[in-house]
């Protein structure tokens, strides 16, 4: 997506923020039922981060407690917007945070720190979240395998460095399918020189553009693009 956001855009987009926060806080208050808790008081804030999809930040260090979404993964209008099911998938994930600092985590569950350790997934597997720390297309659908994220707690002392390189895998199959251009959009390749974009479609782990160049229309992944730092022409 491109690095700024059109203020028209934005105006669209915060018009949907009262839609957003119902079909949030109709989730969050049938889970306080189920567990006991208040997440549902909690308050919610929007923006448009085009990194963060949402976040939980607990009250603490000068910090109010609050949730965040941003509008332009969870926008209904928004042109990346998630799949529904992906959505209440990312919805889930925050209300599992929130769990972390709001129950008592049965110890056989508190085997792995971090914020996203075993005590996180547990509360995953609790809400039918994905114990997954970054959104991969589609994953809000998937059955997920609890047992196995919750009955292994196997050390290995290389742990920390294998999760910061799988985390940093994920991270970028997050950022390959984000669609960062738009139908019109011209980019200018160092060999082929200035192209048009002519059509988009969303891969599993990535964005293959349709360029029109001078000499001939070629298919071309959406991340060589953003590896090699071909910038969009205005």
């Amino acid at each position: 997506m491109d690095d700024s956001i059109s203020e028209n855009a934005k105006r669209q987009l915060r018009k949907e923020i009262p839609a957003l926060k119902a079909e949030i806080l109709a989730l969050y208050r049938s889970l306080d039922r189920k567990f006991g808790l208040h997440a549902a008081e909690v308050p919610i804030e929007f923006g448009f981060d085009e990194e963060r999809l949402g976040a939980y930040t607990p009250s603490g260090n000068g910090q109010e407690e609050s949730f965040y979404f941003s509008l332009v993964f969870v926008g209904f209008l928004s042109r990346d917007s998630l799949h529904r099911e992906d959505k209440l998938d990312l919805y889930r994930h925050e209300y599992a945070h929130y769990m972390q600092f709001h129950m008592d985590i049965p110890k056989e569950y508190r085997f792995r720190s971090g914020l996203h350790g075993s005590a996180w997934k547990y509360c995953c597997s609790l809400v039918g979240a994905a114990p997954s720390e970054y959104y991969r297309f589609g994953k809000g659908r998937e059955k997920h395998d609890y047992e196995k994220a919750l009955n292994n707690p196997w050390k290995n002392p290389h742990t920390a460095l294998l999760d910061l390189a799988h985390r940093k895998r994920e991270a970028e199959d997050s950022r390959n399918r984000t669609i960062r251009y738009r139908k019109g959009d011209t980019v200018v390749h160092p060999k082929f020189g200035p192209g048009t974009i002519e059509d988009l479609e969303q891969m599993t782990g990535s964005v293959r553009l349709t360029i029109r160049f001078p000499d001939a229309v070629r298919k071309i992944d959406q991340k060589w693009l953003l590896r090699s730092n071909y910038k969009k022409r205005s």
